[in-house]
């Protein structure tokens, strides 16, 4: 197999076990829960930590530049 080859597979092979992981890791959450309750509605955001996060960040590098300057 070629380098291009080699890769795809393993892109391929990567995608998919990500993919059954989900799909697991649904139906555990959907199967564990007696009947007529539906799953929590709280779950991890990704994204909303990973926007707070560089606001925090931003305002830090602001507050560092403000106190450099003021020496």
């Amino acid at each position: 197999m070629d380098k291009k080859a080699k890769t795809a597979a393993a892109i391929a092979s990567a995608v998919m076990n990500y993919i059954r992981t989900e799909e697991e890791t649904l139906m555990m959450s959907q199967g564990a829960l007696p009947a007529g309750q539906s799953a929590p509605l709280s779950q991890f955001n990704i994204w909303g930590v990973s926007g707070r996060q560089g606001i925090m960040q931003m305002r830090n590098l602001m507050q560092l530049k403000a106190f450099i300057r003021g020496r």
